[in-house]
């Protein structure tokens, strides 16, 4: 099972969905150490989400929700692996992309949410996500769990910083081998 990216997976809050998408991770890491060829993992959230179900209630955050699956299938390439991993938080992998052609499509997705809003028809109802980038994914013998925790540090630094925007991870740390012994 592949964890591509369709509106009713990414609102279906499925563990069988995520785990696909960790297997994806997996299968990039694998490329991206055979082949040098790195995979960006986007993750985003939706910003103030807990305040929409509470001031507005669980219809508008609900219509929030499929906004950003609708955006998310719309934006990113088709077949492009992706998940919502809980609540208001969603992953996507972009196989074989660069951090450079990856910022462009997240603040692409950034923009194109922040401009439709939760309800597209209501100008003054604004929906704004927060995104973090980790690129070099594969090439640093890091798991698909410390992919997703650096881009999830990205995305907390997003929100520290303001919201409604993108950043991207720290480099992972090369896993550091034992020298051999010389002559």
């Amino acid at each position: 099972m592949r964890a591509q990216a369709t509106e009713l997976t990414l609102l279906d809050n499925d563990p069988a969905v995520a785990a696909a998408l960790f297997a994806d991770i997996r299968a990039a890491i694998g490329r991206g150490r055979d082949r040098l060829e790195p995979s960006c993992l986007l993750v985003l959230d939706i910003d103030h989400f807990r305040d929409l179900i509470e001031d507005r209630g669980d219809e508008p955050a609900r219509q929030a929700l499929i906004r950003v699956a609708q955006t998310i299938v719309a934006m990113l390439p088709p077949g492009t692996p992706a998940a919502r991993l809980g609540s208001d938080k969603f992953a996507a992998l972009l196989n074989a992309t660069g951090l450079r052609d990856a910022l462009r499509l997240a603040e692409i997705l950034r923009a194109s949410l922040a401009g439709a809003g939760v309800k597209p028809e209501i100008a003054a109802d604004p929906l704004s996500v927060s995104i973090g980038v980790a690129d070099a994914v594969g090439l640093h013998g890091e798991s698909p769990a410390d992919a997703l925790e650096r881009a999830g540090e990205a995305l907390f630094r997003a929100k520290r910083e303001g919201r409604n925007r993108t950043k991207v991870a720290h480099p992972p740390r090369p896993i550091l081998t034992e020298p051999k012994a010389g002559p």
